[in-house]
């Protein structure tokens, strides 16, 4: 019997991202905005034009702001409206995350969350790290219905988190797809992949993209550290390439 094929998902940061990671080979794209925020939701007109312009599967992040997990009402209305925005546009999935002032699973949103969504999958994103307890709120995420859980094992990478989520993968029994995710590289991820046994696979295969202007003055419109106003990440063509080819 021949193995599985190993799904390659990839984080893009900006709409022409989004087409070079679908034509470099990715199967998936998580369309993000805000690269140096942790990732934000993209604008309507972001998600309608990269949906008209990529053939493969689409999720789209659903975070509001930058900052924690626990969202006032107001905020949860915002989550509602891109979700059912995503599902005019023949979106295939979103990705969400919300916990509760404690750190757990913000179990009554997410189930709303879910009904909101359906038919279009849903993941939970890295907020899962940052839970109190990462095996109780696995169980507690199966059990809500979700799709599957993108987690760096709760450091700051996949490969520091290794051992987690081979636990967490084990723990699931198939009943939810654990997405590793978190500096994972072509020169590490088949590390991942044998350990964890896991079948999907997250990362952003960047570059850093210097802009054509001439500074023409001192002020700084961007207070980033790793970007700034003529300085920018897109998809790497070749990295992506790379990446395909190291899983399959």
């Amino acid at each position: 019997m021949s193995q599985k094929r190993t799904l390659l998902e990839v984080a893009v940061f900006t709409p022409e991202s989004a087409i070079i990671a679908c034509q470099a080979g990715a199967d998936r794209i998580e369309l993000c905005s805000g690269y140096s925020e942790g990732g934000l939701s993209p604008s309507a007109a972001s998600i309608k034009l990269v949906r008209q312009s990529v053939d493969c599967k689409l999720h789209v992040m659903i975070r509001p702001r930058i900052g924690d997990f626990l969202y006032s009402e107001f905020e949860k209305k915002i989550i509602l409206e891109d979700i059912k925005f995503c599902k005019t546009t023949d979106v295939d999935g979103i990705v969400v995350g919300a916990l509760t002032q404690g750190g757990d699973i913000d179990v009554d949103f997410v189930k709303i969350v879910i009904e909101t969504a359906y038919p279009m999958q849903v993941t939970f994103h890295r907020a899962f790290d940052i839970s109190r307890d990462l095996y109780f709120s696995l169980d507690v995420l199966i059990s809500c219905g979700v799709n599957r859980v993108l987690t760096s094992g709760g450091k700051d990478s996949a490969f520091e988190g290794l051992q987690t989520i081979t636990e967490l993968v084990k723990q699931t029994a198939d009943k939810i797809t654990i997405l590793p995710g978190g500096g994972i590289t072509p020169e590490n991820v088949l590390k991942i992949l044998n350990a964890t046994k896991t079948r999907e696979v997250h990362f952003s295969g960047k570059r850093l993209i210097k802009s054509k202007m001439e500074p023409l003055s001192n002020v700084k419109l961007s207070s980033t550290t790793d970007t700034d106003d003529y300085n920018w990440f897109e998809c790497d063509f070749e990295v992506v390439r790379k990446m395909v080819s190291r899983i399959n």
